[in-house]
């Protein structure tokens, strides 16, 4: 059942804005936006609880910037930075901007769903009308047929008249593709979800797409990401270890004094509370998720959409070049029956050179339907390998 039968056009136009993959991720984009504000909010309270042990041979001297200590606690807040309140006002004032752009797209695609709306209608009643022209063209040509049995009409009167035909069928498949297309668009921007069972040629090049490849493996290293930032224990852990040859002139100030100073130690932090910025960071990270899983989806309708335009455009090279291969026949028949009536001293003056143009013409029609066929071929080609090697 057709979207127009299902629908309303006000309906059409709520669920597409639902569904939209590319309004999933704007909202994704402000979601990430209001958490860089969050990171970028340097004025939050923190606080830590560390542990660095450390062994020397030497001075004691700091490690990883904190001197050995079995516990520290540690709290702090920033008190006044202009730089880092600059900073603090760039990052909220991107909230507006990208909140902006999400609703301008929206405006934007049910602007989208209107003429996609009314195009569907239109290609409903230009495929009943083609239809009906093909069923008037069989009608005449049936008469011809009947009139030739009685010898009223030449062989060619009922060539042109299949050819009518041809070419009526060949509209109206041309129509029916153009119906078949656009429902489809409209289809995908209501929601309907992109199937490849039992398609191989879909199917090939989802598989092969190399943006969907990218895509597929960004998402899945996203989602490992996911995981770790909603772990419940995130201890910060490092380890360091230097070697210093001091200067001889520090023995005055020490009883076991060694020039040779090798440090060794550790640092196990885990945050007590972070100001927020541990909730952005995760908030962030799953905006980015669901920005590439938006773009997943919203590139699979495209693979689709293109597939299905070339395998219509291969469907109308075909028809292109049977009606042209008729044309030919027909026109080198006319050309020959052209002659002979001149050979006879019958006909008009210029019925020879007429249908030499004629069938001129109709060469260079057959030339183009082969190009054109040759071309969607390769192009059906490409997409379901993604690479050419005829």
């Amino acid at each position: 059942m057709s979207v127009l039968m299902a629908i309303s056009l006000q309906d059409a136009i709520t669920k597409a804005i639902a569904h939209s993959p590319e309004l999933h991720a704007l909202e994704a984009s402000v979601a990430e936006a209001k958490a860089n504000a969050t990171l970028g909010d340097a004025f939050r309270s923190a606080a830590s609880i560390s542990t660095t042990p450390g062994y020397a041979t030497g001075l004691p001297t700091a490690v990883l910037g904190q001197v050995p200590a079995i516990a520290t606690v540690e709290t702090h807040r920033l008190l006044y930075d202009a730089s880092a309140r600059a900073e603090q006002i760039g990052a909220a004032s991107q909230i507006d901007a990208v909140i902006a752009r999400l609703e301008s797209r929206k405006r934007e695609i049910a602007q989208n769903v209107v003429e996609l709306y009314a195009r569907v209608a239109a290609d409903q009643v230009q495929s009943a009308s083609a239809q009906r022209r093909v069923t008037a063209h069989e009608t005449i040509a049936s008469r011809t047929i009947a009139l030739r049995k009685e010898g009223r009409v030449r062989d060619l009167d009922v060539d042109r008249a299949n050819l009518q035909i041809a070419n009526a069928k060949r509209v109206a498949l041309q129509t029916r593709n153009h119906l078949e297309l656009d429902q489809l668009r409209l289809d995908r921007m209501v929601g309907e979800p992109v199937t490849v069972n039992g398609d191989a040629s879909l199917s090939l090049s989802m598989t092969g797409d190399p943006e969907l490849k990218s895509l597929d493996a960004r998402i899945e290293a996203l989602r490992r990401a996911v995981g770790l930032q909603h772990r419940l224990f995130q201890p910060s852990i490092a380890a360091q270890a230097q070697y210093m040859r001091l200067f001889d002139r520090y023995r005055r100030y020490y009883l076991n004094f060694k020039p040779d100073d090798f440090v060794i130690g550790a640092s196990v932090t885990l945050p007590i509370w972070t100001g927020g910025h541990r909730g952005a960071s995760a908030a962030r990270a799953e905006a980015q998720l669901q920005q590439l899983i938006s773009q997943r989806d919203l590139r699979k309708t495209e693979v689709e959409l293109v597939m299905r335009e070339a395998e219509v455009d291969l469907a109308q090279a075909v028809a292109e070049g049977d009606l042209a291969a008729r044309t030919r026949a027909i026109a080198a028949e006319s050309l020959r029956v052209a002659e002979e009536l001149a050979k006879e001293g019958r006909g008009e003056a210029n019925d020879v050179p007429l249908a030499q143009i004629a069938l001129a013409d109709a060469e260079d029609e057959v030339a183009n339907a082969n190009a054109h066929k040759m071309t969607a071929q390769a192009k059906l080609l490409i997409l379901g390998r993604n690479t050419y090697n005829p």
